[in-house]
């Protein structure tokens, strides 16, 4: 399993590739606005919903994640 790092760089790869689809000019410098996480997010929960699972479900399972990882409370 990679580890937390390289996984955020996928991530990385993941928004990028999300933002340049979407036609946005707004890849991270450093540091970058929330929003284009959120949206994102957003987008990939509305995937989930229309292949059949619950959004909410979804989100609680992501914390539960979080929390085992990181040691971080939502």
């Amino acid at each position: 399993m990679p580890t937390i790092i390289r996984r955020a760089e996928l991530a990385q790869i993941a928004l990028d590739a999300y933002l340049h689809a979407e036609g946005a000019d707004r890849l991270w410098r450093g540091g970058a606005p929330a929003c284009d996480v959120v949206d994102l997010m957003t987008d990939l929960l509305l995937l989930a919903k229309q292949r059949g699972h619950d959004p909410c479900s979804v989100i609680n399972k992501v914390e539960r994640h979080l929390q085992a990882e990181t040691q971080e409370h939502c």
